[in-house]
């Protein structure tokens, strides 16, 4: 099946429809890694107020326990982050990440694979992240 649009309107409303309906969290990151977008699985998945995601770097919004911690000589936090890694934009494009996160006050270890796009909007790089939350899931 083939789609085809009379406006670019049509086009845009379909995609901004899919992303946010879609079952697994998506969001948007710029280069200096805060979100710019984010659909409503990425809301649940974190536990988060609108308020609480926009501009905020993803590790800070899900309650990462391994930021502020010191991880380089040089003082720098989350350095040898590989989900920091991966939003860089560097060759890594997916990652299966396990750790521990504070959510609603409480300590839950999530299960988190986690795909990368590199996107281009007027100019500016974007990188469209992508997280199926696995945590709970058992392996057959």
């Amino acid at each position: 099946m083939r789609l085809e649009f009379k406006k670019i309107e049509e086009a845009n409303d379909l995609v901004n429809q899919l992303i946010e309906h879609h079952p697994q969290a998506i969001f948007l990151t710029d280069h200096d890694f805060k979100v710019k977008y984010f659909n409503h699985s990425f809301q649940k998945l974190s536990k988060s107020t609108k308020g609480d995601i926009l501009g905020h770097e993803f590790c800070e919004i899900m309650g990462c326990t391994q930021r502020e911690k010191i991880t380089a000589k040089d003082g720098g936090f989350c350095k040898r982050c590989q989900l920091r890694d991966l939003l860089s934009g560097s060759n890594l494009s997916e990652l299966v990440l396990i750790r521990d996160f504070i959510i609603n006050n409480k300590v839950k270890t999530k299960h988190l694979h986690i795909d990368t796009h590199r996107l281009v909007m007027d100019g500016t790089k974007y990188r469209l992240v992508v997280i199926d939350d696995r945590t709970g899931h058992t392996i057959k």
